[in-house]
């Protein structure tokens, strides 16, 4: 039952993939950003608000240091000069309130004067300062734990206060009080707002361009394995069509020869021109089977140098008859200097031949053939057009799909045949049509390396 889970799954179309994909990864880039976003943000605010209180902390510590400030907390016989010191300090731009706490915990000094002389009670930071750590809390930093009784003296608009404990420490390094300020800086708080927008705006387009760029991925993989899949397809159809050729060629081939050799016993008598037409139609039969069988050993045979306009010339004498009883007329038009390509010559034929053959079908009531021939850079591009009645834009997309055919007496293999054969000599074949108005067969191919310039040609 798992296995067989498994292979439904597998089984499913590559849309079904994508999407899936799709909708995976975006939770996983919306989860990720918004991590990389309250990560980032919450650690620049913690810096900038840190480094502000090692500022604070510098200043007070040198004013302290400067009037012997540490005495107010040993000796506290006269403590105006200090007191003093501490009003000009609580008067500092940005500063919404300040503390004084002892050892003992006791609050010995406090722009709120009725607090003095209580004790601070449970207070984390305190303790930490009392240790001889510079502490911190904020609003910005941990939302839960900033809210204390003192604050009722702060501001209304001092929601983002910033706490600051400072130790005070006497001449020996010993902690013998602490200073506690609560801080209102605008600008630094205007810019710890400013850096967190900027952090969630580069973390949400960060992951919608890192989103986007692997979905297009994806997508272009889903559609480079569906190619893989059709061209699997279509060659696995082309072998058997081979396969076939060949079994048929060969099935074909004697009982053939039997009946020229009846044709020619039959030549000898009155009948002769009947059986010219039978010996003729024979022959045509006989040449079919050839290029069947030549396409059967594709892929086995070398690849060698080929002319052409040798081939083309050989193509038109061949559909001459046909082309005059269906009054078309061809132009055929290359330098007078062809290089040549690099190809197996019967199975170039056979390609060209299914063009050729299909663009005169395409015109039964007369009409014009094109053949030209460019030079490119290492290539060489070969056209095949007709005014016939062109291809819907429908038909157009499935001309090269095996057996896929708008002809009553067609099987749907010559184009599929040409394409194969021009891949395998490293080429490519592509057809542009509209209806009404013609098709092209575009057709190039590798030249031979170096290149050899072949004269002749046939311009009309």
């Amino acid at each position: 039952m798992a296995l067989a889970s498994v292979r439904s799954l597998l089984a499913r179309p590559p849309l079904f993939w994508t999407r899936r994909f799709a909708a995976i990864s975006l939770l996983c880039v919306v989860a990720t950003a918004l991590t990389s976003a309250t990560l980032l943000s919450k650690y620049v605010a913690e810096r900038m608000i840190r480094h502000n209180a090692e500022l604070a902390r510098d200043f007070v510590g040198s004013l302290m240091r400067m009037h012997r400030g540490d005495q107010f907390f040993v000796d506290r016989q006269d403590t105006r000069g200090i007191e003093s010191l501490f009003v000009e300090l609580a008067r500092m731009p940005g500063l919404g309130h300040a503390n004084v706490f002892d050892t003992g915990r006791r609050l010995v000094w406090s722009t709120n004067a009725q607090a003095i002389g209580q004790d601070a009670g449970t207070n984390r930071e305190l303790d930490g300062a009392l240790a001889g750590e510079l502490e911190v809390e904020s609003e910005l930093l941990e939302t839960t734990s900033f809210i204390k009784p003192e604050h009722a003296f702060l501001r209304n608009d001092a929601r983002d206060a910033v706490e600051v404990y400072i130790p005070v420490e006497d001449g020996g390094g010993r902690v013998v009080g602490v200073i506690e300020l609560y801080m209102l800086p605008e600008d630094l708080l205007n810019d710890v707002h400013e850096m967190t927008r900027f952090v969630w705006i580069a973390c949400v387009l960060s992951g919608l361009v890192t989103y986007l760029a692997l979905v297009w991925l994806v997508m272009m993989a889903d559609r480079q394995i569906a190619q893989q899949q059709r061209t699997i397809v279509a060659n696995e159809s082309l072998v058997a069509v081979g396969d076939m050729a060949s079994a048929v060629a060969h099935g074909l081939r004697n009982p053939l020869g039997a009946i020229r050799s009846s044709a020619e016993l039959i030549a000898m008598g009155p009948e002769r021109e009947m059986a010219g037409d039978i010996m003729s139609e024979v022959d045509r039969l006989q040449g079919w089977i050839a290029k069947l069988l030549a396409y059967a050993q594709q892929g086995g045979r070398a690849l060698g140098p080929v002319r052409i306009d040798e081939v083309l010339n050989h193509l038109v004498e061949t559909h001459t008859t046909r082309m005059e009883r269906q009054g078309v007329t061809v132009r055929c038009d290359w330098p007078a200097q062809l290089p040549q390509v690099q190809a197996d010559a019967p199975a170039l034929e056979q390609a060209l031949d299914n063009l050729v053959s299909n663009a005169l079908d395409a015109m039964p009531q007369g009409g014009t053939l094109s053949l030209s021939v460019q030079p490119l850079d290492r290539r060489l591009r070969l056209t095949v057009a007709d005014t016939g009645v062109g291809i819907s834009p429908e038909d157009l997309e499935r001309v090269f799909t095996p057996y896929h055919t708008t002809k009553r007496t067609g099987i749907g293999v010559g184009l599929p045949l040409a394409r194969r054969s021009a891949e395998r000599l490293g080429g490519s074949l592509r057809l542009e049509s509209r209806l009404g108005a013609g098709t092209q067969a575009i057709l190039e191919l590798p030249l031979t390396p170096p290149h050899d310039p072949t004269p002749s040609a046939r311009r009309t």
